[in-house]
């Protein structure tokens, strides 16, 4: 019995755990990491390093960060934590992860490896004397703050701080938006000289400075003393009346923030003297004020909010309809916070509004819109009917506001409400009135998400119909309706769409053509392996056009197509892509530089290697989002740290803040790459010495100095007793 219950409750061999382990879903797989022990960490990693999909990297960061800054939870096994390591630089071949997410890995495996990145060089490009250069060294290295050590990033105040005042708007904005980033290593006696030098921008005369002036200080406000927070109030308030909405919407931002850090008296006196405000005679002022409400709202208690609520909905009845929407947005700022009771009613209030002419309906659609997640199902319903009679409304704006609402509603209403809503998109479906049909096929899409599979299948024919349609924006409807449909349609309802919608391929509106591709591009990984492969031929067909947009959706079409596609196919498709690099197009280069990015993973290295060079030239592009492309594939390829690509820009062409960052990031993958292999080769070499080292000679114990005494000890007691006092002499042992 005794023999069973030990066998019972001891530890389980780690194959058993990892099988228990790989059955759990992430969330439990984490939590079993950080309540087991060591035995049960090292199988949830076992099981977590495994998994090579996206939604596992952040977790395989933050557990791997956590073994590389406390290497004792794994004993200190640097080997263990190098072969972790090893497995994770093939999770960032993963093409789903962002910029940012690969670089955060880039940023751990330096710091497993002891390798930091190096911005010198491109710390030297802020004294070019090119302003465009200089910029593009403050937005590299701004991109780059989350990945620098805390040292560097100080170097930093320097060289930003001399360009506060640069003569170049552009600059001085880059150099506002990097002092931002590093905002968080900065000590407080430093960031409250900085504070005052940002303060001083925000009337510079070009609006990009106060914008990101008060974007600055946004940042820093956590950080300051209360008394530097209250010297920015009246500054800040004054560019809420800005001339430009972005510097307007940005000051708003920042009195938030600044209102959240206040202390509680001097919190209440700005909302006081913002209330008093609402009275004033000068609409802008009153306006403002709004505003100012909106900003704050959700940092204020309940108490001081309900006092609010009032005067607010008092400037429902304002005569200047600006004046009007600002309260109605002040009022959707508050609902959250609100007593159901006071939402209610305001409910009814806005709700009466429906019935005005104007820009007010869309004011009105806009706030209910915004406040419906906060509403009961019985409140919800007493809204269908008013705003499903806004849809056939001859203003365009007030009929896609209430669309807008409608569609916010779906996923919150009960099932009995959402069969009316239906029942409404079934008759419009059929309606005499193409405008009805097209409002009717819109309002089903957004919906779809929220409705069963059955609902969804009975209405498939009725859109199908409407594919037919002799006006193209009917169509067109019907196209994005089935793309929204697509994903909860059986295998065999969608095979019997794919050919009339590629019908639509030829249309002659270029529309049409382009919502048929992103249409089959939904479909396409749910069809037969022979369906895709027409799927695809009907696609490379539309790269011959002459229209810029159609085969720019073609790519983005292949480009969601080809993860489903075999290697061999894929290879194929190469060509024809990277032939629209040299497209005069932007747009369609930026579609070609994405489209590579999702096929890249099925290509083999060679090919990989072909295709550095003329995505290289496209980092020096005037157009930013060609060189953002450009800069992602890079990246990615650099990150298949065995393709060993020893990637260089020339001097001459680092001139974009995408061109300095590939050069940096190309140097740091290069020298972890070299670091690792030292590391591998001593730890090698000290395996390779403990084997060849003959083991340590066994020895008896009759043999070692301690075993007279070992022998002693096993004689009687008074005779051991007699013998270590005549050995130790003087120095007696104590009676007892």
């Amino acid at each position: 019995m005794t023999n069973t219950l030990t066998n019972f409750f001891s530890p389980l061999p780690q194959e058993v755990l990892v099988h228990i382990y790989s059955h759990l879903s992430l969330k439990d797989l984490l939590s079993a990491w950080h309540t087991g022990g060591k035995a049960q960490q090292r199988a949830v990693e076992t099981v977590l390093f495994a998994k090579n999909e996206f939604e596992f990297y952040s977790s395989q960061t933050k557990i791997l960060t956590l073994l590389a800054n406390a290497r004792s939870i794994c004993n200190g096994d640097n080997n263990y934590l190098h072969a972790l390591a090893k497995k994770f630089s093939e999770k960032m071949k993963n093409p789903q992860l962002s910029l940012s997410d690969r670089l955060r890995g880039l940023k751990l495996l330096g710091n497993i490896w002891h390798v930091p990145l190096d911005v010198t060089l491109i710390v030297s490009k802020l004294s070019a004397q090119d302003p465009g250069v200089c910029q593009a060294a403050f937005n590299c290295l701004t991109a780059m703050v989350p990945v620098m050590e805390k040292e560097t990033l100080r170097t930093l105040v320097g060289p930003v701080r001399n360009k506060l005042n640069h003569s170049n708007p552009l600059v001085c904005q880059a150099a506002l938006y990097c002092l931002a980033a590093i905002v968080p290593a900065l000590e407080k006696p430093i960031l409250t000289t900085l504070a005052e030098s940002v303060k001083n921008r925000l009337n510079a005369p070009n609006e990009y400075v106060p914008e990101a002036a008060l974007n600055c200080l946004s940042a820093m406000i956590p950080f300051l003393e209360k008394g530097a927070l209250a010297t920015l109030i009246d500054p800040v308030v004054n560019k809420i009346i800005d001339k430009d909405p972005e510097v307007r919407l940005a000051a708003l931002n920042c009195l938030a923030f600044i209102t959240t850090h206040l202390e509680k008296e001097t919190r209440t006196a700005l909302v006081e003297f913002i209330k008093n405000k609402l009275n004033d005679e000068n609409a802008d002022i009153c306006r403002v004020a709004l505003n100012c409400l909106s900003a704050i709202a959700l940092i204020l208690d309940k108490k001081t909010l309900a006092t609010l609520v009032e005067p607010v909905k008092n400037k429902l009845n304002d005569q200047n309809e600006y004046v009007r929407y600002a309260a109605l947005t002040s009022l959707g700022a508050m609902a959250p916070a609100l007593e159901k009771e006071t939402l209610a009613t305001l409910v009814e209030c806005v709700k009466n509004t429906l019935n005005d002419r104007g820009s007010d309906m869309q004011i009105a659609l806009d706030w209910l819109t915004a406040v419906i997640p906060n509403l009961e199902k019985k409140a919800l319903a007493s809204l269908i009917e008013p705003v499903i009679n806004k849809l056939n409304d001859e203003d365009l704006f007030i009929h896609l506001a209430a669309l807008k609402c409608l569609v916010t509603m779906a996923p919150a209403i009960d099932k009995e409400t959402l069969t009316t809503l239906v029942e409404w998109v079934r008759n419009g479906l059929n309606d005499e009135e193409e405008e009805i049909r097209e409002t009717a096929l819109h309002l089903l899409g957004d919906i779809a998400p929220a409705l069963e599979k059955e609902t969804l299948i009975a209405l498939v024919e009725l859109v199908k119909i409407n594919l037919n349609d002799p006006n193209p924006d009917v169509c067109r409807a019907a196209l994005i309706c089935l793309d929204t449909m697509a994903p909860a349609l059986e295998k065999e309802k969608l095979a019997t769409l794919v050919e009339p919608i590629r019908n639509k391929l030829g249309d002659e509106d270029g529309d049409v053509r382009k919502s048929a591709l992103s249409c089959l591009a939904t479909m396409a990984s749910a069809v037969g392996k022979e369906m895709r492969v027409i799927l695809i031929e009907s696609v490379i067909n539309k790269f011959n056009t002459e229209e810029e947009d159609v085969y720019q959706t073609a790519l983005d079409c292949l480009a969601t197509i080809v993860t489903s596609l075999e290697r061999e196919n894929i290879a194929t498709l190469v060509k024809p892509v990277t032939d629209k690099l040299d497209d005069p197009c932007p747009a369609v280069q930026q579609a070609a530089l994405y489209c590579l990015t999702t096929m890249a993973p099925a290509l083999d290295k060679e090919i990989l290697i072909t295709l550095v060079k003329p995505i290289v030239g496209k980092l020096n592009r005037e157009e930013w989002h060609v060189r953002q492309a450009a800069c992602r594939i890079l990246f990615f390829l650099l990150a298949h740290f065995e393709n060993d690509l020893k990637l260089k820009i020339d001097n001459a062409s680092l001139n974009t803040s995408q061109a300095l960052f590939i050069h940096a990031v190309a140097d740091w993958i290069n020298r972890i790459n070299d670091g690792s292999i030292q590391v591998n080769e001593v730890e090698k070499e000290k395996t390779e010495t403990m084997i060849s080292e003959p083991p340590p000679k066994k020895i008896k114990l009759s043999e070692t100095a301690v075993y007279p005494f070992v022998k002693e000890w096993q004689l009687p007691n008074n005779t051991r007793e007699k013998n270590v006092k005549e050995e130790l002499g003087p120095y007696s042992l104590p009676n007892g």
